[in-house]
């Protein structure tokens, strides 16, 4: 289902007409009150609060001499992917001589997010870039405004925004096709939270089953917690058609082989396990990971240059369409390891 895309807001000149006053004095108004009447910066202020009116950050940064402030949102800066997209981002970006701050978006309960997005738009950065990797991020879009530069990793395709994409559909269809193809009847999903959509390693996951007519459990849902996957994996592995799960990320495949063995199921011997990310303990865990690497680092980093040069283009005063809504592709890879092995079954 497509997002709600960004907002058309109101202009200065919106302003200037509501408060029958002309553009320079709503100007005046917003970067030195003083030196407008008490009368004028009364209706300027009752037409902004009407209009619901946001200054446009670039302008206003252009006018203090501070475009050199890169806004990264996010849900976590915790969690493996969002964190190494980060550090990617920042490096690009100290490279090309701007500095970065970072925001955690939060729940969107009585309207809070979108008071935080604005308040982060306060900052005046010269541009944004959202880690869209869950729904709450997803909510976040549609309140930055059409005309800040903006570049969004990952989530579903949006029209008019420059994006990079993870291929984790791709990704979730190649390691599944890889299971079945060891002769597992079916694979069961362990999903993480967020994803929806037809970008994601779930629907990858679905799209392999059906292609070979494989029989589909619905995917079991949890948290960012690999102790609640261990939990589910004790629950699988009392299950004997359970002999290959596909996990939404490589932390929830190892509370999973961890509830496997409580159950007394080895892997790969009874049940194949795979994740995704190639977090750096994937490779030493035991068994090692079967799972898909994605390059986070060059995710950040091609959203940064992608980035800039809209912070260019607006430094110039133009707007090239065919830059602010591209799309680029920053293909995973699957790692095959120890913890995925032949049915025996087949």
């Amino acid at each position: 289902m497509a997002r709600e895309g960004r907002r058309n807001v109101a202009s200065i000149k919106d302003v200037a007409m509501l408060a029958k006053v002309s553009v320079p004095t709503v100007s005046r108004y917003l970067n030195n009150r003083e030196r407008v009447s008490e009368e004028k910066r009364q209706s300027i202020s009752d037409a902004i609060d009407k209009l619901n009116y946001r200054p446009n950050p670039i302008a206003r940064a252009l006018v203090k001499d501070r475009t050199d402030t890169v806004m990264v949102l996010s849900t976590s800066t915790a969690l493996y992917g969002p964190s190494r997209t980060i550090q990617g981002i920042e490096d690009a970006a100290r490279k090309a001589g701007y500095s970065m701050s970072v925001a955690v978006l939060t729940d969107d309960e009585r309207g809070g997010l979108e008071s935080f997005v604005r308040s982060c738009l306060d900052q005046n950065p010269a541009g944004v870039i959202l880690l869209n990797f869950d729904a709450i991020s997803a909510a976040a879009y549609k309140f930055l405004p059409a005309s800040l530069p903006t570049v969004l990793v990952a989530g579903n395709r949006q029209s008019g925004v420059a994006q990079i994409s993870l291929c984790e559909e791709q990704g979730g269809y190649e390691v599944t096709r890889y299971l079945l193809n060891l002769g597992h009847h079916t694979v069961w999903h362990v999903s993480i939270p967020g994803g929806v959509g037809s970008y994601t390693r779930m629907n990858g996951w679905r799209r392999a089953l059906e292609e070979v007519e494989a029989p589909a459990v619905a995917p079991i849902e949890t948290t960012w917690d690999p102790d609640d996957a261990r939990k589910i994996g004790r629950e699988l592995g009392d299950n004997p058609s359970v002999t290959a799960i596909f996990a939404g990320n490589d932390e929830v495949a190892m509370g999973l082989i961890r509830g496997l063995g409580d159950s007394g199921r080895r892997v790969p011997e009874d049940i194949s396990v795979a994740g995704f990310d190639d977090h750096p303990l994937a490779k030493i865990w035991s068994p090692a990971l079967t799972t898909v690497r994605q390059d986070f680092n060059v995710a950040g980093a091609r959203a940064f240059e992608l980035l800039k040069h809209e912070i260019e283009d607006v430094a110039q005063g133009v707007r090239r369409i065919e830059k602010w809504n591209q799309l680029v592709q920053v293909s995973g890879e699957l790692i095959i390891r120890e913890s995925t092995g032949k049915s025996l079954s087949s």
